[in-house]
């Protein structure tokens, strides 16, 4: 950026108008689907993590990409400790088979994920401080999450 330049005014998520609902199971966060195509088995959707909170440690089974639109996203190890810190504005293609948290930093975080399944249903394991598998999500449990998202609308 030029001396002259102006420096970007802070984009400003104005999400009034999305129905956050909770995640069964798994505290400090909200979701919105955006859409399900269940004959790819590709799964849409917004996550409002809570500021300076972690979610239950996790493993994604589908392959699951994000993109962080406000705040940031901090990725944990097992052990709690902090594997990564991602921005908003930045995109990141998401590992199957990696135990691990996540949560907002200090303002929260926003991000957009897209879950791809492959040929087997399940999408998400909850671990429990363990990483023993105390729940699985499939395919049926988001039909189940999307119909009531549009019974609630």
């Amino acid at each position: 950026m030029s001396a002259d330049a102006t420096p970007p005014v802070p984009f400003q998520l104005y999400d009034h108008e999305i129905r956050w609902l909770p995640f069964a199971g798994i505290e400090n966060l909200e979701l919105s689907l955006c859409d399900i195509d269940e004959e790819r088995k590709v799964v849409d959707l917004v996550v409002r993590f809570a500021p300076d909170q972690t979610v239950t440690m996790h493993n994604h089974l589908a392959q699951t990409n994000m993109f962080i639109i406000q705040g940031e996203l901090r990725m944990y190890e097992p052990d709690g400790s902090i594997r990564e810190v991602r921005p908003a504005g930045r995109y990141y293609r998401g590992r199957t088979n990696d135990a691990h948290s996540e949560g907002g930093g200090p303002e929260g975080a926003v991000v957009f994920y897209s879950m791809r399944a492959d040929q087997e249903d399940a999408v998400l394991e909850v671990l429990d401080d363990d990483a023993k598998v105390v729940a699985t999500l499939t395919m049926d449990d988001v039909r189940a999450a999307w119909d009531a998202q549009q019974a609630a609308a």
